[in-house]
């Protein structure tokens, strides 16, 4: 076996090792069932499903409608939402990535899209998608 495959095996030994000890045996259960119910899901409806998204269920919609529509040549992501919130902000960083996000500056820089959220979009801007609970545009 070579030493990459022995690594992984033995850190997921001594993860199994520590959560069988710390957790208790019903949540463990509770947690397997999840997992072989989910599996075959699609990767967004699982990642809907986690608890990075429980603070908002439908922004996570819209992320990921977001970044289906996400054109290839955009440079970055300006996001703008009616709450505001760091929570909201880290998701879409990780949801979007490689392109990176940030709370919508102003002026957004050229080659960006902004992505609005519960606020209309930037003045002027074409919207290229029509997302739910909010839109996608970009420069004119």
């Amino acid at each position: 076996m070579r030493g990459r495959k022995l690594l992984v095996l033995a850190s997921s030994a001594v993860l199994l090792a520590i959560s069988l000890v710390s957790e208790p045996p019903r949540l463990l259960a509770r947690r397997a069932a999840f997992l072989a119910a989910s599996a075959s899901r699609p990767l967004a409806d699982r990642r809907l499903g986690g608890s990075g998204a429980a603070f908002d269920r439908r922004f996570f919609a819209f992320l990921e409608a977001a970044r289906r529509a996400l054109p290839a040549a955009v440079e970055g992501v300006a996001l703008e939402t009616a709450r505001g919130g760091d929570d909201e902000l880290y998701l879409a960083s990780y949801h979007l990535a490689p392109a990176p996000v940030v709370r919508a500056p102003r002026p957004i820089p050229p080659r960006w899209a902004a992505a609005t959220y519960g606020v209309p979009p930037p003045a002027g801007w074409r919207v290229i998608a029509a997302l739910p609970g909010g839109a996608l545009s970009v420069p004119p």
